[in-house]
């Protein structure tokens, strides 16, 4: 099996190591191969969904700094965007928690676009709706 290396922050290590013992996991790369196969799940429901879609994203991003281009994405699909809650967390992030109705191809597009912005540090996605 080949081996890759990440890098990550002491704190995702911290929860890594935290998911192996509560998870009873054999060992990290258990718990990194079981992440990658959910988002790959993740990934194949969204990519495979047609018709008008409704989901719910929540995102987290780093308030520290500006430049995180959410409000920017937010803008360019305004269209299907149908609401928005802001909130900040207890670490002093933020959470976007947004509902998109839209194509199942608008709404993969803007979820890609959110993924990719620089301070985002998370993005949950639930389909609520579509194939129509």
């Amino acid at each position: 099996m080949p081996i890759v290396a990440i890098s990550m922050t002491d704190s995702d290590l911290k929860e890594l190591e935290f998911l192996k013992k509560k998870g009873r996991f054999a060992s990290r790369s258990d718990v990194v191969r079981h992440a990658v196969q959910t988002l790959l799940s993740e990934h194949r429901t969204i990519e495979n969904v047609k018709g008008n879609v409704t989901a719910v994203l929540t995102a987290l991003y780093a308030k520290k700094g500006q430049g995180h281009g959410i409000s920017a994405v937010q803008h360019e699909y305004g269209d299907a965007l149908t609401a928005l809650i802001h909130d900040h967390t207890s670490e002093g992030n933020c959470v976007e928690v947004m509902i998109v109705t839209s194509d199942a191809d608008q709404v993969r597009e803007f979820l890609k676009k959110l993924r990719a912005q620089k301070k985002v540090l998370k993005v949950n996605v639930s389909l609520m709706g579509g194939g129509d």
